[in-house]
């Protein structure tokens, strides 16, 4: 370049340097007699910058607002209803297990076969917690619905029910241990669920079965220690679920149902 351009450009970006540091006077300079006005645009800048800052962050704080608020970690005794489908066969010893290091009271209560729809269509649920009156209730349904079609219309009003029949009892529902691509159950449970009621197991590892669809007793005693993790962890209601060390227990009332007709 040039020696005459070199002398222009030094020209140039003097006079900017001089006029931004101008602008950072927000009362002007008086030089003798003379008062010279400075521009605000630098202050602006940075005040724009400031505001779209804290306007980001403002953002993030919004978002935090939407997180799971839990409740203390209640540590009474509790009497737990816990009812479902044959998965329970194989969850329930362990949550036994759980209740009798803690000190809570298991209801366990297999309805072989079930689903949202008989349990919704059916007075069962209301009588159960009529007559053992539970403080905490957990769930364990979906795994005989892994293939109806039209699935969220079709269950929607019975999942409806029963949440409405548990009412404001804080509860955990288990999702079903899918060995198959559902056609819904799963999006439907989490829509219709309260936030941190729902423990997802779709996606967790089990060894199964011969009937390649039930956990073994072995498999089902880590999903079932996988659950409390997740509970003391991460759900709405946390309840004292420390650990018992290995084996399984007895719930201290059991009853069974058939499968419907």
């Amino acid at each position: 370049m040039n020696k005459p351009y070199w002398g222009l450009w030094s020209l140039l970006l003097t006079a900017l340097v001089f006029f931004v540091i101008l602008s950072f006077w927000q009362d002007g300079i008086h030089v003798g007699g003379l008062d010279i006005k400075t521009s605000t645009f630098a202050r602006d800048m940075l005040s724009q910058s400031s505001q779209k800052t804290h306007v980001a962050s403002d953002s993030l704080d919004s978002k935090d607002d939407t997180t799971l608020t839990r409740a203390p970690m209640d540590t009474t005794a509790k009497t737990i209803l816990f009812f479902g489908d044959s998965m329970l066969e194989g969850l329930a010893p362990r949550l036994a297990a759980y209740c009798d290091k803690n000190g809570h009271t298991l209801i366990e209560v297999i309805w072989y076969s079930s689903s949202t729809f008989y349990w919704g269509k059916s007075t069962r649920l209301t009588e159960l917690m009529g007559k053992y009156h539970p403080d905490y209730v957990m769930v364990c349904l979906g795994a005989n619905e892994l293939y109806v079609p039209n699935i969220k219309s079709a269950r929607r009003p019975h999942l409806k029910k029963i949440l409405a029949e548990i009412g404001d009892i804080p509860y955990v529902w288990i999702g079903p241990p899918n060995w198959d691509e559902d056609t819904g159950i799963n999006d439907l449970l989490t829509q219709e669920i309260d936030e941190g009621c729902f423990y997802l197991s779709a996606h967790d590892k089990f060894e199964r079965s011969r009937d390649g669809a039930h956990p073994t007793r072995a498999s089902a005693h880590k999903w079932m220690d996988r659950v409390v993790k997740w509970m003391n962890d991460s759900c709405a209601h946390p309840i004292r679920l420390d650990y018992p060390g290995e084996g399984i227990s007895r719930a201290s009332r059991i009853v069974i149902y058939q499968p419907p007709v």
